[in-house]
């Protein structure tokens, strides 16, 4: 197994990624077009250890390269704290009042009437409109 130095991480893209990392933002492997995010994990990652980036953790499952530390403290500072990650698929997504709670209708409450579906709908995604 050949081990990886510094000249294998002198290629253009090697380079555009140290340049792109001294960015205020960042990066993040998905933002680059032309390059799989997966490739540019894998040439970040190597940059990072080599010592060349800095990877910062932004949310649960984010992750964008710096140029240094100082860049990824600012960065994530300046973000807002992140919010829960709430499931809302299937019969455990409910809403958080009581059933018997009165409505709250404001002034920019709006109300919207659907028409009623044919008669014979077994399926709505059948029917576009619906």
């Amino acid at each position: 197994m050949r081990s990886m130095t510094d000249s294998h991480l002198q290629t253009n893209f090697h380079l555009k990624l140290i340049e792109l990392s001294a960015n205020p933002a960042g990066f993040g492997a998905s933002e680059l077009t032309g390059y799989s995010p997966e490739q540019v994990r894998r040439a970040a990652e190597a940059l990072v250890k080599a010592g060349k980036i800095v990877r910062a953790k932004t949310a649960a499952q984010r992750v964008r390269y710096f140029a240094n530390d100082v860049l990824a403290k600012a960065h994530i500072a300046g973000q807002a704290p992140a919010r829960a990650i709430h499931s809302v698929a299937g019969a455990r997504a409910r809403a958080n009042w009581k059933p018997d709670a009165p409505m709250h209708i404001t002034s920019k409450t709006k109300i919207y009437i659907a028409p009623p579906l044919p008669r014979d709908v077994f399926r709505t995604n059948t029917y576009p409109q619906f």
